[in-house]
């Protein structure tokens, strides 16, 4: 009788230490759990109330009038939007549609870019303009020909109070705050949309269009700087069975950056 009660002491002094351990394990991991939880509600800018829009677009209007320069991407995507442009001087009109354009700006009133344009059926032509204020020239052929392919356009227009950029952000009506987006390259973004006038595209793609019917446009603000990195400009009711409503995505970079090109040596070329 003694021996067995003795055996049953040992058996219980020499159980596993996992008896005690496992719940022990089980009560840290739920603390754990909740202190993450709890850190998470309270981590800082998750409260964060959105930017009221109007006075954020009004920000962005102000800091990039202040910049030197800036590039510009710019990709029309859906139904193609055919417009007129003469390329011998006046001689004739030819309609094109133009995909896909870069360029660079500098202040207060100098700009390049590079556009290819579709005519008809021919082979999509790479045509590079110049222009500061009215004075324009365009290159075919490796010859610089002074003449104003985008009659009108003045680079300064990109920036001045009420054209172009300033026009596109800060003058938008029925403006909605969408929400924070992060952008391919992945730069972070507020989102913003709203109405304009047509002229706003007008003004951004060179004066080369000539739209008048009211556009959306969504701008897409880079958190770190105010200044914008996307707009686009989309026409309403152009979608076909096949394709969606005519935009231009107008992508804004590399802000204050050396310039890339080489203007036109006007006196020289002039001359030729």
């Amino acid at each position: 009788m003694a021996d067995t009660q003795m055996n049953t002491e040992r058996n219980s002094g020499g159980q596993s230490p996992l008896r005690w351990l496992l719940p022990l394990i089980v009560v840290i991991a739920v603390v754990a759990i909740a202190a993450v939880a709890l850190l998470n509600r309270n981590t800082p800018g998750d409260d964060t109330p959105p930017p009221e829009p109007t006075p954020l677009l009004a920000q962005v209007v102000e800091n990039i009038r202040n910049v030197e320069t800036f590039r510009l991407l710019i990709e029309q995507t859906g139904v193609a939007y055919p417009f007129g442009v003469s390329l011998d001087e006046g001689q004739s009109v030819v309609y094109a549609t133009m995909r896909r354009g870069e360029g660079q700006y500098q202040a207060p009133n100098m700009m390049y870019a590079s556009v290819n344009l579709k005519i008809g059926a021919l082979p999509v032509l790479a045509v590079e303009l110049f222009a500061e204020g009215l004075d324009q020239w365009f290159k075919l052929a490796n010859q610089w020909i002074n003449y104003p392919i985008a009659e009108g356009f003045d680079p300064g227009d990109l920036i001045a109070e009420d054209t172009g950029f300033s026009q596109a952000i800060n003058q938008l009506r029925e403006v909605a705050y969408i929400g924070t987006e992060t952008l391919i390259d992945g730069t972070q973004s507020w989102h913003i949309s709203g109405v304009a006038e047509g002229q706003v595209i007008n003004d951004l793609l060179f004066n080369l269009l000539s739209i008048e019917q009211e556009v959306m446009v969504d701008v897409y603000i880079d958190q770190a700087t105010t200044l914008p990195a996307l707009l686009v400009v989309t026409l309403p009711d152009t979608a076909s069975d096949s394709e969606d409503n005519t935009a231009w995505h107008i992508e804004i970079y590399d802000y204050n950056t050396e310039l890339d090109f080489t203007p036109p040596n006007r006196s020289a070329d002039a001359g030729e």
